[in-house]
Parts: structure tokens; C-alpha cells; sequence
């Protein structure tokens, strides 16, 4: 397990998707929570690398569970953060 420290203000991409996710999105109570509890860890300086991939994973769950029309409906700059946010997920889940 890795104990690599990622600074949150580095993770600001995935931040701004999950602001898009819940304010946008039509998400149940448990979806509801992964969001809570991954602003959690954000608001501190700094997360562990394996947490900062949970909350990758986490928004890769939140877009596939707000359905599939979701991004479409959204405003450009809107779907731009997601996009961003997404990427950076990937990069943090696949290629780090």
C-alpha cells in the first residue's frame, strides 16, 4: 500500500467534476454520500495516493449512476470540467 501524500489542490479537476455531479445530477442518498465523503478528504491538505484514486473511482461511479443522457444535457464550460475531471481520474486509476 502506498504511502505517497498528493497535495488536494492538485486534485482540483476531480473537485470541480464532483461539484458538476452534485449540483447537476439526480443521485440517490448513497450517491449522495460518496460525494460528501469525498469533499471530506478534499478539504485537507493533503491525501494519500490510494485515496486520491477512491475518489477517482468514486466520480467514474457518480457519472455512470447519473445515467447516460447526463453529460449531453449539460452546459459547455459544464461538460468541460466533467470531461476534465474524468480525465484526471483516469490518469490517477490507470496510468499512475
Amino acid at each position: 500500500m502506498s504511502d505517497e501524500q498528493v497535495p488536494t489542490a492538485e486534485l482540483a479537476r476531480l473537485a470541480a467534476a464532483l461539484d458538476v455531479v452534485d449540483a447537476r445530477a439526480e443521485l440517490n442518498h448513497r450517491y449522495r454520500r460518496l460525494i460528501t465523503d469525498s469533499r471530506a478528504a478534499l478539504a485537507t491538505p493533503q491525501v494519500r495516493l490510494t485515496q486520491a484514486r477512491g475518489i477517482a473511482k468514486k466520480l467514474m461511479v457518480l457519472v455512470k449512476a447519473a445515467g447516460p443522457e447526463f453529460r449531453d444535457g449539460l452546459p459547455p464550460a459544464e461538460q468541460a470540467a466533467l470531461r476534465d475531471g474524468l480525465a484526471q481520474a483516469d490518469e490517477l486509476i490507470y496510468q499512475a
